[in-house]
């Protein structure tokens, strides 16, 4: 089951499993869809086909469309596990579900289905987590008298336990079904099997399990409910529900416009502000960016990398520890710039051997590094953008295209090339095997992809330092072009140092936050993205701040303070 379409104002409670079987697109009652878009799009509040009044200078074509999305296993996981819904009880839930799909590298995004093995996974959880719910019934869902009193009880859970699962009030007609529901289990058994049966069914339902964007009315352009804004604005942040405090705020209409957003984000009284602590979900943003959160997967040849699996958990704590530091960092302020070329790292013993420097034999500790600057020296990304027994200069090189610069790199697939790799030559480095790119048909692409990965031949396959591959001296050395940063470069070193100076890659990175925040990165929303970087540009520039300076958190935050963050517009 794919949500995109346009669904309807309130997302029935009826299990997705059932929904499932009836082949359901999109649950619900009243489509919004189907209205169009038109209006001049120039200077002062645009109005269309009976919908709200967009804020000046705001592009109707550029607005996210109006839609519903599934939860990540991140943010289920978060959900369920938050105090209001189940708790403590419900740690590690869902690490058996089957893997979320990914778009640009991001769980985060709108292809999430519902297929019936997931369908079977949830209903498992929820029958699991629904009897954890039941051993507190008492305090959850407190009734002196059942016998007289347990439909009063009952609704007043339902509504209680709902606003926090559904993140939203119930209806009166969404109460009544899940009293039918719980007169199921009431009417042979006891009050507190209602209130299980009841949990069970809401936490399969698709009320819980999507994010909603769709405002409250049908019209071509709608704003999000307040209730929306809080949870969208919650989960970017968070990866969680939205606090009490967020939603008083959403209530009161504090979140309605760019002004009120930006204040809330720093009341401390909110507690919101993500320049503060570090949060999971923004680090989560910039692994799943870079593909650097895929090393768990990531599997070597033992004869050619017997080290490899003994710290691979050691190099993925790398990564999260350096990203907490750097983003909690005034001292280094969590910019573009230090992410790429921090002459420094959070090692632990193990790896700080591997790495050929020493700390503390008995914590992770930061640990300076001149020898690989930045994200992009360290294991992680180099073990995932290799293959199990050797490096792999054209995995290396594409990532650091797409993601890091936004340099478009054909595929093979697309362009019905053959890809035919380097035969095995134990007399041979790597980079002289993959001379044989240079030859017509595959130089056009590979004297750019190949020039961005010879740069890291210095590190083999799991990252470890080099100079020698095959018994023969590792070049290094390339020509980059086509690029703000064109050069030559004696290493990754000195390229990466050039990228982290680069405006181009600073916009990159834009690019990517709005596709890992917005939850897309259809091509047909293109629009929607180009705006959201003009009006991070402008914001800066209006700001008196320079690209070279904002920090990660800022472009975050601009995607939420954006005008248009508010509005969403008909498919």
């Amino acid at each position: 089951m794919r949500m995109r379409s346009l669904p309807k104002t309130r997302l029935v409670t009826a299990p997705l499993l059932v929904l499932f079987a009836l082949g359901c697109q999109a649950p619900g009652e009243g489509a919004h869809a189907g209205a169009g878009a038109g209006g001049n799009g120039a200077g002062g509040s645009v109005s269309l086909g009976g919908g709200v009044a967009l804020p000046p200078g705001t592009q109707p074509a550029a607005l996210l469309p109006a839609r519903i999305r599934r939860l990540a296993l991140a943010e289920y996981q978060a959900t369920v596990s938050s105090a209001d819904v189940i708790g403590a009880g419900a740690d590690g839930v869902s690490v058996d579900f089957v893997p979320d799909a990914r778009q640009s590298g991001f769980t985060v995004n709108e292809a999430q289905r519902v297929d019936p093995v997931f369908a079977g996974q949830l209903a498992t959880a929820a029958t699991a987590l629904a009897a954890d719910l039941r051993t507190h019934a008492a305090e959850r869902a407190p009734c002196a008298n059942p016998a007289t009193d347990a439909d009063k009880c009952a609704e007043q859970f339902i509504r209680g336990f709902g606003e926090h699962a559904y993140r939203r009030p119930l209806g009166d007609d969404e109460v009544s079904q899940l009293l039918t529901v719980f007169h199921a289990a009431l009417d042979s058994g006891s009050y507190a099997e209602g209130i299980e049966l009841v949990v069970r069914a809401m936490l399969q339902s698709a009320a819980f399990l999507y994010l909603t964007e769709i405002g409250d009315a049908p019209a071509a352009t709608v704003k999000l409910t307040p209730r929306e804004l809080a949870s969208s604005i919650s989960y970017l942040v968070r990866g969680g529900p939205p606090s009490a405090e967020l939603v008083a705020a959403a209530d009161a209409g504090r979140l309605d416009t760019p002004e009120g957003r930006r204040d809330v984000m720093s009341d401390p009284a909110i507690n919101l502000y993500i320049g503060g602590e570090p949060q999971a979900r923004v680090v989560r943003v910039i692994r799943e960016w870079l593909g650097t959160d895929q090393v768990g997967d990531t599997a070597k040849d033992s004869n050619v990398y017997p080290d490899f699996a003994g710290i691979k958990q050691d190099i993925a704590q790398e990564t999260n520890a350096f990203l907490q530091s750097l983003v909690s960092d005034n001292r280094d302020g969590g910019s573009v710039a230090q992410l790429l070329a921090a002459d420094w790292t959070v090692a632990s013993p193990a790896l700080a051997k591997l790495y050929g420097v020493t700390q503390s034999p008995d914590a992770l500790n930061r640990v300076a590094v001149p020898s690989r600057l930045g994200i992009l020296n360290q294991s992680a990304f180099l073990s995932v953008f290799a293959h199990a027994s050797e490096t792999a200069p054209v995995l290396r090189g594409v990532a650091l295209m797409r993601r890091v610069a936004c340099v478009d790199v054909g595929d093979p697939v697309e362009l019905k090339i053959a890809v035919v790799p380097p035969v095995p030559d134990p007399t041979k480095t790597t980079r002289e095997r993959f001379a044989a790119h240079s030859t017509p048909g595959c130089n056009g692409c590979h004297d750019r992809i190949d020039n961005f990965g010879f740069a890291f031949e210095g590190f083999d396959g799991m990252g470890r330092s080099r100079t020698l591959d095959n018994g023969k001296p590792v070049d290094t050395s390339v020509v980059v072009a086509g690029t703000d940063f064109d050069g030559s470069y004696a290493d990754s070193n000195a390229l990466v140092k050039a990228m982290s100076t680069s405006n181009q890659v600073r916009e990159c990175f834009a690019r990517h936050v709005f596709r890992a925040l917005a939850a897309t990165s259809a091509p047909e929303l293109r629009p929607s993205e180009d705006d959201f970087v003009t009006y991070w540009k402008t914001n800066l520039s209006a700001n008196g701040a320079a690209i070279a300076d904002v920090k990660i958190i800022d472009t975050i935050s601009a995607f939420i303070e954006s005008p248009s963050f508010a509005f969403r517009r008909a498919q």
